[in-house]
């Protein structure tokens, strides 16, 4: 590039010739190609290879796909590592929310360098992870490539029988397919941390007498518990055919008391054995016994509508 005419001292200098000075000073600027930097200072100038280059992936979303790769007829798939959360009720023994790194193939996902994953067209890549029968995760949850669905199974807690199931559960995060032009491209099923919730209730049947609890139905997922019912009385040959109830159920603390039904009653009943000729009298109030009452002889109570139960 032409560089402008020298000048005289006292001679003017004009645009045109201080525009032709910049351009062949920059025409002249060495400048580094493909693969190299270039390196200034006082003493003039170098080039040099640059460090290799820092992943750019701050603003990618937790099991984003930060790179895939070609290898052979399947790929090798980098992905945004993702934390499993688990939030769980306060105790002494463990936080209240805990974070849980996934790995692949037993290497942490935030490791450097970042695991590769290798997947086929149509894979599905997935999170998995497990609980105890308190719903707490356990162990290192994994990630795992399957091209078909997962159930899982949900964890199901201890009831007062002391039954409960482990739960094992499976997020799938993308798939892998092809687009128009045959490259691969990802379709998205999750890109955020895996937040699990322990939050199905236990049972327990407190206090003492007969179990309420009766069963946990694992088809509906339901926990059923029995009914304390007040029954008709005798007032027939057969069970159950009276209608005035005979106890009252209430509610006192951990308990649910059985009581009488607020009534004083009275049963005479006979001796087998010794002595065999003898009566005696069972006395009650609101359903307590107060009075077992004396063996009294059998001789001069006829006819006074005696009913004898043999005990």
């Amino acid at each position: 590039m032409r560089l402008p005419l020298k000048k005289k001292p006292g001679d003017p200098v004009l645009a045109t010739d201080w525009n032709l000075l910049l351009d062949a000073i920059e025409a002249r600027t060495p400048r580094p190609g493909y693969g190299l930097q270039f390196i200034s200072s006082s003493g003039g100038f170098s080039y040099s290879s640059p460090p290799p280059a820092v992943e750019r992936d701050r603003g990618q979303p937790p099991f984003s796909v930060i790179a895939i790769e070609a290898d052979g007829s399947r790929y090798k798939v980098t992905i945004k590592e993702g934390w499993v959360i688990d939030r769980r009720p306060k105790t002494a023994d463990h936080p209240h929310v805990k974070f849980t790194m996934p790995a692949s193939n037993e290497v942490p996902l935030d490791t450097r360098p970042r695991p590769q994953i290798s997947m086929s067209i149509y894979d599905i890549l997935w999170c998995r992870y497990r609980t105890d029968k308190a719903g707490l995760v356990t162990g290192t949850p994994e990630i795992i490539v399957d091209s078909g669905d997962k159930d899982g199974v949900h964890y199901w807690p201890k009831d007062p029988e002391g039954y409960g199931g482990e739960g094992d559960y499976y997020v799938k995060l993308f798939k892998l397919e092809l687009d128009d032009d045959g490259f691969p491209k990802v379709i998205v099923y999750q890109q955020s941390d895996i937040e699990h919730y322990a939050q199905l209730w236990t049972g327990e049947n407190v206090g003492g007498g007969a179990g309420i609890y009766r069963k946990h139905d694992e088809d509906e997922n339901i926990y059923k518990f029995r009914s304390v019912d007040g029954r008709g009385g005798y007032t027939g040959d057969s069970p159950n055919t009276g209608t005035t109830a005979q106890i009252k159920v209430v509610t006192d603390g951990d308990m649910v008391r059985v009581l009488g039904n607020g009534k004083k009653g009275s049963l005479w009943y006979r001796g087998i054995g010794y002595p065999s000729d003898a009566v005696k009298i069972l006395e009650w109030d609101d359903g307590l016994v107060t009075s077992t009452g004396d063996w009294l002889l059998t001789q001069g109570w006829e006819g006074y509508g005696l009913t004898e139960y043999t005990i």
